[in-house]
């Protein structure tokens, strides 16, 4: 039986014919560095990085399901800011003991995921060492050229919050198979002009609390709004874990849902054509706190963290 062909030149010399090709990119992979034609007003750039043991378990998912989320959670970004990705860059430190295969199988995902959304990648880095498998991706994009990109820092008190879906519980699956909402981003932002935007990364709370320390206010959740907002994954692993569905509905992480803060004037026609949710309202007193029949109880600041 003949042994594996391995080795970085290998790796690349089957790799980088499969790589994108577009005409704006006058310098292909390949050399020291890609040339990317860019007449866009300014560059966004967005970076993520992925661990074997804390974002993914090869023994748990496929190499294509690792490479694709990989992708999607830097298009979640573009989504956040309501921009549009164009070109991405990927770096991997892979494991020794990683078959070619394999390594192909998580690069060609990343890439396959990048051209559906006209993302493709144009280069990156690979390196390998005896420790677990770390995959970075870099995604840089544009304004769609109507509209300036969504920022954390502008929600003003008396502004509507919602939610582009149900969260919670993605642990159940949804947190290898993201679905990054670029195309509701971009016509959120062209419909409803929000003040500030975040996709939910690590946890409906702790990513609220970013928007709401930016922008220097606080938040009040309609209790009731909030429990019809928990997704059907998050009242699963309240029947067997003995957390509340509403807890894990805050604190979770991986929805990559987004929380779209709005003006107050934006129409119910709007909103609920574009199937947002609504939760709650921004208000000038710092902190978040749950509005449940008159009486208010504090929302925990937390959610996921590293290096903790």
């Amino acid at each position: 039986m003949a042994t594996e062909s391995k080795g970085e030149f290998e790796l690349l010399r089957r790799l980088l014919p499969t790589l994108g090709r577009r005409a704006d990119l006058l310098i292909p992979p390949g050399d020291d560095m890609a040339e990317l034609s860019w007449t866009a007003p300014s560059l966004l750039v967005a970076t993520d990085m992925l661990m074997d043991g804390v974002d993914f378990r090869p023994g748990e998912h496929t190499w294509a399901q690792i490479g694709r989320k990989a992708m999607d959670v830097n298009l979640s970004d573009c989504a956040a800011m309501a921009v549009v990705p164009v070109a991405a860059l990927c770096s991997l430190a892979l494991n020794d003991e990683l078959s070619m295969d394999a390594a192909l199988q998580l690069a060609d995902a990343i890439r396959a995921r990048g051209e559906t959304f006209n993302c493709p990648l144009i280069g990156g880095d690979t390196n390998s060492w005896a420790s677990p498998t770390v995959i970075n991706v870099t995604v840089l994009a544009r304004s769609d050229g109507s509209e300036p990109p969504i920022r954390r820092d502008g929600a003003r008190p008396g502004d509507r919050i919602f939610l582009s879906g149900p969260v919670g519980g993605s642990i159940l699956g949804r947190h290898i198979d993201v679905q990054p909402r670029v195309a509701l981003a971009l016509d959120v932002n062209r419909s409803l002009h929000p003040h500030a935007m975040i996709d939910i990364s690590d946890g409906l709370a702790i990513d609220l609390y970013r928007i709401l320390d930016a922008s220097r206010c606080g938040a009040v959740l309609n209790d009731a709004a909030l429990a019809a907002a928990i997704h059907p994954d998050a009242r699963r692993l309240a029947n067997t874990d003995g957390t509340t569905a509403r807890d894990h509905a805050l604190y979770d992480g991986e929805d990559f849902e987004l929380i779209i803060v709005c003006p107050a004037s934006v129409g119910a026609d709007a909103t609920a054509r574009l199937g947002l949710i609504e939760i709650g309202v921004t208000c000038a007193q710092r902190g978040c706190w749950i509005d449940a029949g008159g009486g208010r109880r504090e929302v925990e600041r937390r959610g996921w963290e590293h290096f903790q």
